[in-house]
């Protein structure tokens, strides 16, 4: 049987834990197991008795302040853990005196704690980055004034980091530099933001490369940094600065021009001395700086919001109360008011629609602002005021006669006005009633000389039909007519369309009918004709085939005086030839008058236009048209073509329409609408000339028309 004395020593020499036995009174050591040997890294064979446990152990050169000597007993263990400087690593540590051939001993169990101390200063540190992120938060939130919330924070944070300085600066893309918006100082430390409101841009150029990167900026040294020649090493040894820690603000809702995320500003620290490894903190609280600017922002567009008219950006009847109040404390040297209303805005809602009421709308207030940018406001519905304070009266009447300008030569609506102008003794509600009352007295004489302001609103409604065509609202489509015997492109039709603000088009029906209700029909078909004039002339001028295309024409522009003879004019110079330009009209042109009908069909013939009978069959037709006018053409309307598959009597009035073209002087037959091929064989079946619809094509801009029919002679 083995002997105890002998298996104790191999059972300690081969333990895992780290073991050795001191003298208590000398400290020296006098025995080390094999994995205390392992970890001070002894040399096989090398002796280590007689040195002192505080040398070999610990990197001391005299007994250890935290020696436990004194602590220890025969009877059981002292339990404590230990940081170990020299070897870098946490250990549980378990003492005891043991008596040794009657001579008491120190000895000392050691277990290697390092990883689970690690780990739970981690997490301590980590529960310390929460708590501060916490603070920082309720820091931003909690204060109504942003300049308190920054710099609370970065009280915080600089503390947190025990940093000399922290700060946040903003940068101003405009002017391509960075400034200095906020900052914290240690005591002690010379504040540097007076001197950091324009610094360049460039000098940052690396670290907007590294925040885009690697999502902050560490400089461990600036010398470093300096001898490096970097931009921003300058700026930051003036400042005596020896290391920082940067993190990026980004603007979450803006993208550069080569997409990448674009940067709000940055906060940093400068010489932190804490906690550098943990710049995740900075980039935290760098989020939810931005969101609360973010915040701040909407908070305060929806205050400007409540303030301002969004129809007209200016200001809205709250801010007007606001500014009386606030004038109402003001010792006034003198005050000029201008009261304004729109004439006829309820008529042009009704008639034009509240897209157009709004252009009016928007029309008035730009004059107003233009004379009066400081203070003007809209109350109302269809009311304005402008304040003009502690001007001369000389001043106040020149803007006032520039207004009135306005009025008359831009403005696409009438408005009345009223003005007062007051000195010395101000009462400020007597100066705005007074203005106000001239301004109804003006209203009232407007509607004595108008019919319920239909004339005023006939005007309105020509300059801003002349001024959206200018503005390119309108474009012309070309629909190609068909030889329904050879599906040969003989013709188009000139159809117009409104653009809309998404890039889609109304269509004629939808706008139309209302300018001919207004009477200024004109100015959209007299452009029409120019518009195909033009076509015309570059496809003449590039050796295309030109066919015939017609132009509609209202009955209401027909009625102008001389129009026959303008389009003439227009037609000669584009200089394009007779036989390419047709005029469509409707069977409408029956109500004018006969000596006016008369006249206007001896204006045709002197002019050599030739007339195309448009829409024939929509609703009734009136037969004597046909009897007293020329036409080249005929066209049947959609209506007719719809019911042809399924309506016997429609199939009779088509056909004998047909057959009457024919024996009138050879009339050209044409069918509008044709969708299907159905439809195409039983018109070719009647010998219909001509057909139109989208069977064949749909209406095509000049550039798709001229690349699906275009031809070269």
């Amino acid at each position: 049987m083995i002997e105890k004395d002998k298996i104790y020593p191999v059972i300690v020499d081969e333990s895992e834990n780290i073991i050795y036995i001191s003298d208590p009174e000398t400290y020296e050591i006098i025995y080390l197991n094999q994995a205390m040997k392992g970890t001070l890294d002894l040399e096989p064979g090398k002796d280590y008795q007689g040195r002192c446990c505080y040398e070999l152990l610990q990197g001391q050169r005299a007994p250890c302040s935290f020696c436990t000597n004194a602590l220890l007993t025969t009877d059981k263990f002292y339990t404590w853990k230990h940081f170990n400087e020299k070897l870098n690593r946490y250990y549980s540590l378990r003492d005891k005196l043991v008596e040794i051939e009657g001579h008491l001993y120190r000895m000392e169990i050691c277990v290697d704690i390092t990883e689970s101390e690690m780990l739970h200063k981690n997490l301590e540190r980590q529960l310390s980055i929460e708590e501060t992120l916490v603070q920082c938060i309720h820091m931003l939130t909690d204060n109504s004034d942003i300049d308190m919330s920054m710099n609370g924070l970065l009280r915080i944070i600089g503390e947190f980091y025990q940093a000399d300085r922290a700060y946040i600066f903003e940068y101003n893309y405009e002017k391509n530099i960075l400034v200095n918006t906020n900052e914290w100082c240690r005591e002690g430390i010379t504040p540097q933001k007076e001197n950091l409101q324009s610094v360049p841009a460039e000098v940052s150029k690396q670290w907007m490369d590294l925040f885009h990167d690697y999502g902050a900026v560490h400089l461990p040294s600036v010398r470093r940094r300096a001898e490096e020649n970097a931009p921003e090493a300058d700026i930051l040894e003036q400042q005596g600065i020896g290391c920082l820690m940067a993190a990026p603000i980004w603007d979450a809702d803006s993208r550069g021009e080569d997409g990448q995320k674009l940067l709000y500003g940055f906060i940093g620290v400068d010489d932190p001395t804490r906690g550098a490894e943990h710049i995740k903190l900075l980039q935290s609280v760098a989020f939810f700086i931005y969101n609360e600017i973010q915040k701040r922002r909407m908070i305060m567009k929806l205050e400007e919001m409540s303030r301002i008219d969004v129809l007209t950006g200016m200001g809205n009847r709250n801010y007007y109360m606001e500014k009386l109040e606030s004038l109402a404390k003001l010792d006034l040297g003198s005050l000029g008011v201008v009261f304004c209303d729109i004439n006829g805005l309820k008529y042009a809602n009704d008639h034009f629609g509240h897209a157009y009421g709004d252009k009016m709308i928007q029309s008035v207030a730009d004059g107003v602002k233009q004379t009066f940018p400081e203070y003007a406001y809209r109350i109302g519905g269809d009311e304005f005021i402008a304040l003009y304070i502690n001007g001369t009266k000389e001043a106040f009447y020149k803007r006032f006669e520039a207004l009135k300008d306005y009025a008359q030569n831009e403005c696409i609506c009438d408005f009345s006005m009223g003005v007062n102008f007051g000195e010395g003794n101000i009462n400020v509600d007597q100066l705005i009633s007074g203005s106000d009352k001239m301004m109804y007295t003006e209203k009232q004489i407007y509607y004595d000389n108008t019919l319920e302001g239909r004339s005023v609103q006939h005007r309105a409604a020509a300059r801003q039909l002349v001024n959206d065509i200018k503005e390119g609202d309108f474009e012309v489509f070309l629909q190609p007519k068909i030889y329904l015997d050879t599906g040969e492109m003989v013709g188009a039709e000139a159809l117009l369309r409104r653009k809309k603000e998404d890039g889609d088009y109304y269509l004629p029906e939808q706008f139309i009918s209302l300018y001919e209700k207004e009477g200024v029909i004109q100015f959209l078909d007299r452009f029409a004709f120019e518009e195909v004039c033009g076509i015309l002339k570059e496809w003449i001028e590039t050796g295309a085939e030109a066919v015939p295309v017609s132009v509609n024409f209202s009955r209401i522009s027909l009625m102008q005086r001389g129009i026959v003879r303008d389009l003439a004019q227009i037609r000669e110079k584009y200089g394009v030839p007779e036989k390419l330009l047709v005029l469509e009209i409707t069977e409408s042109i029956s109500k004018m008058e006969p000596p006016a009908l008369k006249e206007l069909m001896k204006e045709f013939e002197k002019y050599h236009f030739v007339v195309s009978l448009d829409d024939y069959g929509y609703q009734y037709s009136n037969l004597s048209i046909l009897s007293n006018m020329d036409f080249v053409e005929l066209k049947l309307d959609k209506s007719l073509v719809d019911n042809l598959k399924d309506n016997p009597k429609a199939r009779v009035v088509v056909e004998n329409s047909i057959e009457m073209c024919r024996q009138l002087n050879k009339v050209i037959s044409t069918a509008e609408g044709i969708e299907s091929k159905e439809q195409m064989d039983i018109l070719k079946g009647f010998n219909c000339d001509m057909g139109q619809g989208f069977l064949f094509s749909h209406p095509l801009l000049k550039k798709e028309f001229f690349q699906k029919y275009g031809k070269h002679s």
